[in-house]
């Protein structure tokens, strides 16, 4: 049980997501009412931010900018940076309202529903804005290795955005949203410490080559919990509440629920090949798999 300052504490973080949406300015799909204003905002940030952080790996850290790794480390701060400020957000929606999967999001408080919608739009113009980087760092076309990525994008959106039509499901989402981008900073700070004992290679006393290997173990560990344990109960769950309790089938479609539920199970049978590589990973202890001399392929040469 937590205590009465810390539901305090939740629920004004919470408070803070609803009045960014009252903030934000409202632009709807044409001849809808689906407001898609913060979603822009969230595509432009977050693309800004990248080109700064491209800028900062070229300019400031002298990354070659003609390797992909250094627009990869870039996307990865970027990555980052959403992760924290969206599963803070996530986190105090979350605990604010009770863990209720099939919930109507018409029956929550006013501002935990507006929180919840700049959440989810948010992430969706995260989803747009990688997208469009990934199309950008290939001279404009999607390279074969990109299209795993792809696929989870779409079918994230198009989960996150049917809640808010459907106006169900939105917390299934959150969570989903919430565990999937938990490992991010992990993951991610893994990506830039991997290519930068590479970048770094001439200098062996920089930072990347001493925390490389604690790194690569830390997200190891994470991303295995998350994507072997939590992921799988979750997505069960999720499923079993829509498809087999009264609430799930008076409140969201048999269709809607079946869909759904190959959604997020598609995500986590998807991730297995990851799972995988992450339990190797932690099999080696701090012997690392990505060292200075991996040959990451011909996409990542000069």
């Amino acid at each position: 049980m937590c205590s009465n300052s810390n539901v305090i504490e939740v629920k004004k973080l919470a408070l803070l997501w609803s009045k960014i949406n009252d903030a934000a300015p409202k632009v709807y799909v044409p001849f809808t009412k689906f407001d898609i204003g913060i979603t822009i905002l969230s595509t432009v940030i977050l693309s800004s931010i990248r080109l700064c952080s491209e800028y900062a790996f070229i300019h400031i850290l002298n990354y070659n900018p003609n390797t992909y790794k250094t627009y990869e480390s870039a996307a990865a701060c970027t990555s980052i940076l959403h992760a924290i400020v969206l599963c803070s957000g996530l986190w105090s929606v979350l605990r604010s309202h009770p863990y209720d999967i099939c919930a109507k999001m018409e029956h929550a408080p006013k501002a935990y529903q507006k929180a919840s919608v700049a959440l989810i739009q948010m992430c969706t113009g995260y989803m747009i804005y990688d997208a469009i980087f990934m199309c950008k760092s290939n001279g404009w076309s999607f390279h074969d290795e990109d299209k795993a990525f792809l696929f989870h994008h779409i079918v994230t959106t198009l989960y996150m955005s049917q809640t808010r039509v459907l106006g169900v499901g939105h917390i299934s989402a959150m969570a989903l949203m919430f565990t999937g981008e938990l490992s991010n900073p992990v993951q991610n700070g893994h990506l830039i410490t991997k290519f930068g004992i590479q970048m770094k290679a001439h200098d062996a006393q920089h930072i990347f080559h001493t925390v490389h290997p604690f790194m690569e173990m830390i997200f190891a560990i994470v991303y295995f919990i998350l994507r072997a344990f939590v992921g799988p109960v979750q997505v069960v769950h999720i499923s079993y509440q829509l498809l087999f309790t009264k609430k799930g089938r008076e409140n969201v479609s048999l269709l809607v629920s079946i869909v759904w539920s190959v959604m997020i199970f598609g995500i986590i049978i998807g991730s297995i090949p990851w799972t995988i590589e992450s339990w190797d990973m932690i099999c080696d202890g701090l012997t690392v798999k990505y060292d200075k001399d991996w040959d990451y392929g011909p996409r990542y040469e000069l």
